[in-house]
């Protein structure tokens, strides 16, 4: 019960930090894209900002470098390291 109200908490952050990096972010579906940046910055792929600008624009949306770059430094100083996958 506590793990997962913990869980819960940590994704709300994560949501809330995206939503301030550009309102389009946050939602439901930017977990997962945030589990699989977390995957690739361990594995310090090439170009990180761009893969994160890439991974988390959509079809209606675009997000830009400096957002992929603002994105990275959320996920590495916080969500990365509380267990995102």
């Amino acid at each position: 019960m506590v793990d997962e109200a913990f869980d819960a908490a940590r994704i709300a952050a994560l949501q809330s930090a995206l939503r301030y990096v550009d309102p389009a972010l946050g939602a439901p579906e930017d977990i997962a894209k945030a589990d699989a940046q977390c995957v690739d910055l361990r594995r310090n792929v090439a170009d990180p900002d761009q893969v994160a600008a890439q991974r988390f624009s959509t079809a209606n949306h675009r997000v830009t470098k400096a957002d992929g770059k603002r994105i990275n430094t959320i996920l590495s100083n916080t969500y990365c390291r509380q267990g995102g996958s």
